[in-house]
Formats: C-alpha cells, structure tokens, sequence
C-alpha cells in the first residue's frame, strides 16, 4: 500500500528514485510488533505538513540517528527540490 518492491528494495510511490533495502524499512518493538521506520513515516508525512505531522517530526527528530537524519535530509531534497520546511532541521 505504501510502496513498491523491485530486486528486494522497497520503491517510494511519489518518487521512484527513492528507495531502500526491505531489511530498513521495518523495526520491530521490544513487544514483537512490527512498524515502519520513523525516517520513512517522516518522509509520507513531508507532504501534507499537517499539525499533527509537524508534531510528529518534531518528536522524532531528537531520537533519529545521524545516518537516519541524513537519509531523510536526502530524500526530501529529491521529493522537493524547490525546498522543504524540514531540511534545514536536519
């Protein structure tokens, strides 16, 4: 429903360019649940920049990786690139 898979890489939908190794899409809780990474959450939420995704990057952000925070500072640079609010942030 949010991707495509092509040679065992998951595609971004909105722009084919962008895409990962199944193995970085999903984490899975301390309680065995699966969820989708939060960069690429953060990166379906870009679009919209509702209140409740702004939140939901502001949370977020604090708890990314460098190499996370770098993959998504990339990946909006190619969705958007006249800019994005959220690239300077990261």
């Amino acid at each position: 429903m949010l991707f495509d898979i092509e040679n065992n890489e998951w595609v971004y939908r909105r722009n084919s360019a962008i895409r990962g190794s199944l193995d970085s899409m999903a984490l899975e809780s301390s309680h065995g649940l699966m969820y989708l990474a939060p960069e690429i959450q953060l990166l379906y939420k870009s679009k919209g920049l509702r209140p409740k995704d702004i939140k939901d990057f502001e949370s977020t952000l604090p708890a990314l990786t460098q190499d996370k925070r770098s993959w998504l500072k990339k990946a909006l640079q190619i969705s958007y690139p006249d800019g994005h609010d959220w690239i300077s942030r990261l």
